[in-house]
């Protein structure tokens, strides 16, 4: 009996442990070498490249596809931007499937010490514009990129299509709205202008297409939450 309760306490205290053992960092290039380390520092010095110091060892920034430090996990956006961009995308959700990044400051995160100074430095969480499957490429999460992605889940599909419904009905109401301002324009272009019932009409359905940006958004993250 005093065996087994050693047993278990050797077990509680090893699990306990392990919990408090840090992640190790990693580095992960665009060649999908995967480098890993103890420390992973972002280093941007005065008048030369930013790189990457990993236990002191060099890693030029623009070789670096993905990299996971004491804050999270990271994505390059140098494939968008330009390798000298030095833009990058914090991983935000991870269903197994399918990881959502958000676009952040990097010199926030890059350091020992998370810079909070500036909130809006920070990831929200709430927001997303970019996604890699099954933890593959990186790409812009557009609604053209989805519809390949998730093809094989039926339930992604549904949300994606009721996000092209949206898009739809947003950009109709967008340019009808727009068309009746104009036209409320070229009429009195030989007349004093004034406000007329048909340019404030054409100004609500302007303004109120901007109501679908929310809808639209939250098809797009149920269509990535379905997909298991």
């Amino acid at each position: 009996m005093k065996k087994a309760m050693l047993i278990g306490m050797c077990l509680l205290s090893a699990l306990s442990w392990s919990q408090w053992v840090p992640k190790k960092h990693i580095v992960r290039l665009y060649n999908n070498e995967i480098k890993e380390g103890n420390r992973l520092v972002y280093e941007y010095p005065i008048m030369q490249p930013s790189f990457f110091s990993l236990d002191g060892k060099h890693i030029d920034s623009e070789n670096v596809a993905y990299f996971r430090n004491n804050h999270g996990y990271f994505a390059n956006l140098a494939h968008f931007y330009g390798e000298r961009s030095e833009r990058y995308a914090m991983r935000i959700k991870n269903n197994g499937k399918v990881q959502l990044f958000e676009e952040i400051d990097i010199s926030a995160y890059g350091g020992d010490s998370l810079l909070t100074d500036n909130p809006r430095r920070l990831a929200s969480g709430e927001v997303w514009q970019f996604y890699a499957k099954n933890e593959g490429e990186l790409k812009k999460g557009t609604y053209k990129n989805l519809k390949i992605d998730l093809a094989d889940n039926p339930k992604s599909m549904e949300c994606l299509k009721s996000y092209k419904r949206m898009s739809m009905l947003q950009y109709g109401l967008a340019a009808s709205g727009a068309g009746l301002v104009a036209y409320q324009f070229y009429s009195m272009r030989n007349e004093p202008a004034e406000i007329t019932t048909g340019l404030i009409l054409g100004l609500v359905m302007t303004g109120s297409s901007l109501l679908f940006d929310g809808p639209k958004n939250d098809m797009l993250w149920m269509a990535v939450d379905n997909y298991k």
